[in-house]
């Protein structure tokens, strides 16, 4: 199986139009955990990076028998969004809103979704206005969960796309916009201790699922630039938003899986333990 990663994955077009849904998302009344995703097969794309040296004045310090007394897990977890927003370049965490993705590539030839070709130059804005509502780790389980909500999430790109969504066609190559609102995300983790050099948290397996409240989209240039045939399926597209997404729902947990596993792991794989758990 080859790996994935954020910059570049062949994804099935469920994934890519929820991806467009962290991109269809995320990034999230859909429920239903996606079968694991291993770490080792996600590429991590800051890992010749140094470990941080020094504790930064935006890193929380947790108890190790008790990470989550008085919140402080989840107090740091939240803390570190303002970083990773803008980026942290000293361990090669790179920024995350927008979230740039270069290429989303789509193949799915069966169900009610029928669709080839692809997405290019994914900006995704609004991931910073995450508000953590949940965050939770525990060293003895290994275990290291979180739920999360993003008020706004805009998604633009390019796509290219042939084939079928509930069964009318769609042809067409241009700009996409996508609007998504009330996005809620739940990710439950499985991770080891690491050396990398010093001791680090490495995410090893996750499950992701999610909720997203609305949904707006427009494609331009479909059917050739048929400006009546293209508004008719972009008002279909969006009066049928929920019955996308519900067939969309199992390949988009396991594409954001895919990405929230290297997302994370390029900052707890650089944040040494001795430098926040005491």
């Amino acid at each position: 199986m080859n790996a994935p990663s954020v910059r570049r994955q062949t994804l099935t077009s469920s994934r890519s139009l929820l991806l467009l849904g962290v991109t269809l998302v995320l990034l999230p009344a859909l429920l239903g955990f996606s079968e694991p995703v291993q770490a080792k097969e996600i590429i991590i794309r800051n890992k010749d990076f140094p470990q941080l040296k020094a504790k930064p004045d935006w890193l929380r310090v947790c108890r190790r028998d008790n990470p989550n007394d008085d919140s402080c897990f989840k107090k740091m977890f939240e803390e570190t969004f303002p970083s990773i927003a803008k980026g942290i370049p000293e361990i090669g965490v790179q920024p995350f809103d927008p979230l740039r993705i270069e290429s989303v590539q789509v193949s799915r030839g069966t169900g009610a979704l029928s669709l080839s070709g692809g997405f290019k130059k994914l900006n995704v804005k609004g991931p910073s206005n995450t508000t953590v509502r949940r965050a939770s780790l525990d060293f003895n389980a290994h275990t290291l969960s979180f739920d999360l909500e993003i008020p706004k999430l805009k998604i633009d790109a390019v796509y290219n796309l042939k084939g079928n969504v509930l069964l009318l066609p769609l042809v067409g190559d241009g700009d996409i916009t996508m609007v998504l609102k009330d996005v809620k995300t739940s990710v439950t983790t499985k991770f080891s201790v690491r050396p990398l050099p010093e001791d680090a948290i490495f995410i090893e397996e996750m499950k992701v699922t999610f909720l997203v409240g609305g949904i707006r989209m427009h494609l331009d240039n479909l059917f050739q630039g048929n400006q009546v045939l293209g508004a008719s399926l972009n008002l279909f597209l969006n009066q049928n938003a929920n019955e996308v997404v519900a067939e969309l729902r199992s390949d988009l947990e396991s594409g954001l899986a895919d990405i929230f596993t290297g997302l994370w792991n390029e900052l707890f794989n650089k944040l040494p333990l001795k430098l926040w758990i005491s």
